[in-house]
């Protein structure tokens, strides 16, 4: 599955792309806001698993890339729970902030997902002292639904406050 949408073409993550993930993995400002930080993955792995996330249906997860020069920009996934409701996250690369990528992307990745995963709401959830997030969701169409305090991602032990942004299938 490949979506393109204006300068942005997203489509399944390749091997190919272990350079761009690699840098990923170790850029301090996606681990600062990831919402699930892995024991330490080593790219081939991540991409791994966003193909088996394919496989079994339970997540559509896409390389975000420039559609002249074909440059891994970031990323988009969605997963499902499979009542009716799916998670949407994100992470860009640093060199891409700051130009829509994001906000562009997500929303590209929700008309999608209501189209073709046969869902009744995306959820968007970040850390609440990470406006940039905010911005996109707001941007992309999601509604701040709620504050959350959930146990801190790093596994520190202490808690985060997250917003809950909901978009629901018109």
């Amino acid at each position: 599955m490949e979506i393109t949408a204006g300068k942005l073409h997203l489509r399944p993550w390749r091997p190919a792309d272990a350079e761009a993930v690699a840098q990923a993995l170790r850029d301090p400002e996606i681990r600062r806001w990831a919402t699930r930080t892995p024991e330490e993955p080593d790219e081939r792995t991540w991409i791994a698993d966003r193909a088996a996330g394919w496989a079994d249906g339970s997540s559509a997860s896409f390389a975000i890339t420039d559609t002249t020069g074909g440059e891994v920009l970031g990323h988009v996934r969605v997963r499902t729970r499979g009542d009716g409701i799916g998670e949407i996250g994100y992470w860009i690369l640093a060199g891409a902030r700051g130009r829509g990528v994001a906000g562009h992307a997500v929303g590209a990745v929700a008309r999608w997902a209501f189209a073709r995963l046969d869902l009744s709401r995306l959820d968007l959830r970040h850390a609440a002292d990470n406006p940039a997030s905010c911005r996109v969701a707001q941007k992309s169409g999601f509604a701040l639904a709620r504050l959350l305090t959930e146990p801190s991602w790093d596994g520190g032990g202490e808690t985060v406050e997250v917003h809950l942004h909901m978009l629901s299938h018109a």
